[in-house]
C-alpha cells in the first residue's frame, strides 16, 4: 500500500527535534544566559550554569552553541546597537518623521527584558568599550550620516548645524545616553518612563530644529 507523500515528508527521525523545538531551545538558552550575564556578570557565568538555568544538559546547549562566547555574541546581535541599524532601514523618508520614528523604534529595542540584560551586562563587566558594541555603534553612526548627507544635498534639511557624521552623533547620542542610565536589567517602571520621556523629548525637538 502506498504512503502518502505529506506522511513521508512531516516525518522526522525518533529523538531528533522539529526546527520549531530546536529554535525554542535556542531561544530559551540565550534568555537563561542573558540572565546569568546580567546578575554575575560573564566571567561568573558559566555553561553548566546556563544549561541548568533551562533544565538540560550541557551537551544539548553544545547542539546549539560552539560556546559562551557564541553566546554572548548571539546576544549582542539579539538586543545590542544593531537595533539602531534596522530602525533606520523601517523610518520613513520625510526627515522630521524619520527622526520621531528611529527614537521610537530604537527605545522599544531596547525597553526589552533581554536588551536591559545585555546593558547590565555591559556596564557590570566594563564592556563598554568591547568590539562588538563599538562596531554596532558605528555601524549605526555611519549608516545615519549617509541618510543625513543626502538629505543635505538635497536641500531638505538646515545644513548651519553640522555635517553628516556631526548630525549623525547628535541624533543617537542622547538616545545611547539614556539607555545606559535606564533601561538596564533591574530598571525600575519610573526609570524606564524616564527614558521614554527623554529619549521622545529630544527626537521632538531634533526633528524641529532640523527641518528649514
Amino acid at each position: 500500500m502506498d504512503v502518502p507523500v505529506s506522511n513521508v515528508t512531516s516525518r522526522r527521525r525518533p529523538g531528533r527535534p522539529s526546527k520549531a523545538e530546536a529554535g525554542d531551545t535556542k531561544a530559551a538558552l540565550l534568555d537563561a544566559a542573558l540572565r546569568l550575564f546580567a546578575q554575575k556578570g560573564y566571567a561568573g557565568t558559566s555553561i553548566r550554569a546556563i544549561a541548568r538555568e533551562v533544565g538540560l544538559s550541557e551537551s544539548v546547549l553544545y547542539a546549539h552553541f560552539a560556546g559562551k562566547q557564541a553566546i554572548y555574541d548571539a546576544a549582542m546581535a539579539l538586543a545590542g546597537p544593531q537595533a539602531a541599524g534596522v530602525a533606520i532601514e523601517h523610518a520613513p523618508e520625510d526627515p522630521a518623521a524619520f527622526v520621531e520614528s528611529f527614537a521610537a523604534q530604537v527605545l522599544a529595542a531596547w525597553d526589552t527584558p533581554q536588551s536591559r540584560q545585555v546593558m547590565s551586562l555591559v556596564s557590570r563587566d566594563g564592556l563598554i568599550h568591547d568590539d562588538v558594541l563599538n562596531a554596532g555603534i558605528e555601524d549605526a553612526l555611519e549608516r545615519l550620516a549617509e541618510v543625513f548627507g543626502r538629505w543635505l544635498s538635497e536641500g531638505r534639511i538646515r545644513t548651519d548645524l553640522g555635517g553628516p557624521g556631526e548630525l549623525a552623533y547628535a541624533l543617537l547620542a542622547p538616545i545611547a545616553h539614556a539607555r545606559m542610565l535606564w533601561l538596564h536589567g533591574t530598571a525600575t517602571e519610573e526609570q524606564r518612563r524616564r527614558a521614554r520621556d527623554r529619549i521622545e523629548a529630544h527626537a521632538a525637538l531634533f526633528a524641529r530644529a532640523l527641518t528649514p
